[in-house]
Parts: C-alpha cells; structure tokens; sequence
C-alpha cells in the first residue's frame, strides 16, 4: 500500500469529485480511476460509488476510513520527526544581532552549538534595532538577538533583563545619576539598537537631552566621554571591558534582552536547538 493511495481516498470524500480531487493532487482523472481500480481489486471491496453530484466512498471504505486518516496524521509526523533529524544534520543558520550581544553572548552560545551540530554553518549579521528587525520581516536572517523596544507583531523570547547605566568623564561624589541631571550635560547618542531603549527611558522621563554627538561603536562613544565631550547612557553589556566612570539611574532603568522572531512555524529543527541551548545557558547564569 501507497501513503498517496490513503490521501487519495480521504480528498475523495472531501470533495466528492474525481475532476477536483484530480486537480488538487496533480493527477489526470484517468490516473485517479486507474488508481481506484487497482485498490478494489487489492482489497477486495467497492470503494466509490456514483451519485448525481460525482462520486461517495461506499459504507466499506468510509468503515476503513478513519485508520486510513490516523495512518496519514502518523506518516506526517514521522515526516517532520526525519525532516527535524536531517535539518540538524546539515544546513545553515543565520542570526542577526547587536555587536554587543555578538562579542560578548554569542561566542560561548555558538561554541556550544557547534559541539553538538558541528555540521550545520552559522552565519552572524550585526546591525541595530531597525536593521535587524528589518532582516526578521524580509526573512534574510532566521531570528535576532536584540531588545525588547516597542510594539512588533513578531515573537519575543525574553533572557535577560540588563541595567542602563549614565557613563561619565569625572567620578561621582553620588553612587547613582538622578536621571533628571541628565539634562545639564552634553549628551553622546548611539546610532545602534541601545538608543531605541535608552530613548524609550529619556522619553519615560520627559528628558530631552542635548545630543552634540552621534556614534555607532560603544567603544567610540565610550572615548568621547573619555575625552570629557560630555555624557551616555549605555547598558551593562556594551561597558564589559571598557575602562570608564559607570553609574546606575535613579529609578533604575533597564532593558530587556531576548531572541525576535516571525513565528514557530517559520523556525527550522536547527534555529530551536540554538534556541534551547542559549535558554540554557541563560538558567545557568541565573
């Protein structure tokens, strides 16, 4: 027995049609009552019978029916079980992400991967916010590692929440920057994905700070307050092996860190095992 023969019958009785059903499943008519014959003949039973509409399963086929759609639902998840083990076997996986996030997170994360998958490829795209979420819609990149900043019809698989911290020239006598000083400083803007979270805070706060300078790279941003230019705002991970005053808001604020993505259904075997493994190594760090 074919599977094929199994879905013949079962489009068979949902359309009631041999033109139709022929039509749906690429065959010719022709083909379809071939097929037809060939099983009663096999089986040992009538299985269509004419109506005025088209054609009927007979009472027998319609008995036999039910293990015919159990056998299918099986096949199809023996089908995506081999797919699953063959995704993971070869291919390729490609992520979006901050810089940040890709020097400092994904090198333990991919180094993981790789042990257990060393077959599949891993591409990484840097960019911020937009570009990334960008990459997401358009389906350049499978899923991204970003925060959590806005509204998005997309998925969000949050890991971890991170600190913002004021970052200045000259030491504090205070432990933390009252967020409502920000305003007396010049203030050092990232063109990246942490001034979408630190916008969002400034906004929270009715502060609207005067930006005399724009840079892309943390560490730029980081030699500009150096330099006593003025001040930033950048989150824990982008200060990790930067040499610089740092210190809290107050209130705290905070963003959230996580995997984006369009849907499940759009996730191959491979981008959930990557997934799995970095919730893993999230729980561990907590």
């Amino acid at each position: 027995m074919d599977i094929k023969q199994f879905a013949l019958l079962e489009d068979l009785n949902k359309t009631g049609s041999i033109t139709s059903s022929a039509q749906r499943l690429g065959s010719t008519q022709s083909g379809i009552s071939h097929t037809i014959k060939k099983l009663e003949k096999e089986w040992h039973i009538k299985l269509l019978k004419r109506t005025n509409h088209g054609v009927e399963l007979t009472s027998e086929a319609k008995y036999l029916l039910p293990y015919m759609q159990s056998t299918l639902v099986q096949y199809t998840r023996f089908k995506e079980a081999l797919d699953a083990i063959n995704g993971l076997s070869t291919g390729s996986i490609t992520i979006g992400s901050y810089s940040s996030i890709a020097k400092h997170w994904l090198p333990t994360l991919l180094q993981r991967f790789n042990q257990t998958y060393p077959q599949i490829q891993i591409h990484v795209r840097e960019g911020d916010y937009d570009e990334i979420m960008q990459w997401i819609g358009q389906g350049t990149v499978d899923f991204g590692f970003i925060s959590q900043s806005g509204q998005s019809n997309f998925m969000f698989l949050p890991f971890q929440k991170e600190m913002l911290y004021a970052v200045v020239c000259e030491k504090q006598t205070k432990d933390v920057m009252p967020i409502h000083e920000l305003e007396q400083y010049p203030y050092i803007a990232s063109e990246i994905g942490v001034d979408n979270d630190v916008s969002a805070t400034l906004r929270q706060a009715g502060i609207q700070p005067h930006v005399i300078c724009y840079c892309k790279e943390d560490a730029s941003i980081v030699a500009m307050v150096k330099q006593g230019l003025g001040i930033a705002i950048l989150p824990e991970l982008s200060l990790k092996g930067l040499d610089v005053n740092t210190y809290p808001l107050d209130p705290p604020a905070y963003r959230t860190l996580g995997i984006m993505y369009k849907s499940e259904d759009v996730l191959s075997a491979a981008d959930k095992a990557l997934i799995e493994i970095a919730k893993e190594i999230i729980e561990k760090k907590d």
